[in-house]
């Protein structure tokens, strides 16, 4: 009977192998990048052929070792789910979630099958809301809002992003007459407000310069995607969160009217319940979510003003 790898030895060329870096996988795994190489040549022993391409900068695989990786890599994937399946075995294994509903509908629902495929033994229930946030009389897990502030002490918040508020309009504002050269003209301007986010247009315009357009005046929808919709159909200009749109803007729903791209006050967090903190459901969305922002370029931009 041939000798079993160790199971540190196979985590470690695992890691090294999918990360394509000792350094990387050290820090994934919490010991240092020489204990990775040590397990790493205690494979390459075992087997009697390298795994890597080592050289002073940096270590590729070599043709056995991305062979190699790739079942390793599903092996470790099949025991993650097989473990999680058994911490949840026995119970319902529910995930109360809840989000503004735009925010939900623009961003969060076209990811959330990402989620599902790789949690599949996770049911989630999403709902939308603008209410104070209640941990204590509810059974929501965790909520994704806006901060405009300091968190309180005993609530776990992940920041997730800032972002930019930027004019938007349909095509055809570009050309409108009286035609929309500055933020000043837009005092003659239909505006498009969202109820549930009141002050962006004040903190646009006060940024831009463009303090003397009325805000009084203008439509006024419930939710920011009413707003987006009412400027797609041509009745306003309305403010929106930047990275909310870029479907809309690349498609040519809507457009840019004017270049400026103003830092929000609020601030968007997971805010996860004191009583679920620990729940294995929402650890996995809590992780899957931080890691699809590192991933996603325009999330994680700093925000400033351009023009």
């Amino acid at each position: 009977m041939s000798q079993l790898p160790p199971l540190a030895a196979l985590k470690a060329f695992e890691s090294a192998a999918r990360h394509r870096s000792f350094t990387k996988a050290a820090q994934e795994l919490f010991v240092t990048q020489s204990a990775i190489s040590r397990h790493v040549r205690h494979l390459e022993q075992l087997f009697g052929i390298p795994l890597f391409y080592r050289d002073h900068r940096a270590v590729t695989l070599t043709p056995e070792g991305e062979a190699y990786m790739y079942e390793v890599v599903e092996a470790f994937s099949r025991i993650d789910l097989a473990t999680r399946r058994l911490k949840v075995s026995g119970r319902q294994n529910i995930l109360n979630l809840q989000a503004y509903s735009t925010f939900a509908m623009y961003w969060l629902i076209p990811r959330l099958g990402k989620f599902q495929q790789i949690n599949p033994e996770i049911d989630v229930r999403l709902t939308a809301s603008t209410a104070p946030l209640d941990f204590d009389h509810t059974d929501i897990h965790a909520s994704i809002r806006t901060v405009n502030g300091p968190l309180e002490d005993d609530l776990r918040g992940d920041k997730l992003f800032d972002y930019r508020l930027i004019a938007v309009g349909a095509p055809a504002a570009l050309s409108s007459q009286p035609p929309l050269r500055e933020p000043g003209d837009l005092k003659s301007a239909m505006l498009l407000h969202s109820m549930a986010r009141p002050e962006d247009w004040g903190v646009w315009l006060n940024a831009v310069g463009a303090n003397d357009v009325p805000l009084e005046r203008g439509l006024r929808f419930e939710s920011s995607a009413m707003v987006y919709l009412a400027a797609q159909q041509g009745l306003g200009i309305a403010i929106a969160q930047s990275f909310l749109i870029q479907e809309e803007l690349q498609k040519g729903f809507l457009t840019k009217v004017f270049p400026y791209e103003v830092p929000s006050e609020r601030t968007y967090y997971l805010l996860s319940s004191p009583r679920h903190v620990g729940d294995v459901a929402l650890e996995l969305f809590r992780k899957w979510l931080l890691d699809e922002l590192a991933s996603d370029p325009l999330t994680a931009r700093t925000n400033h003003i351009e023009a």
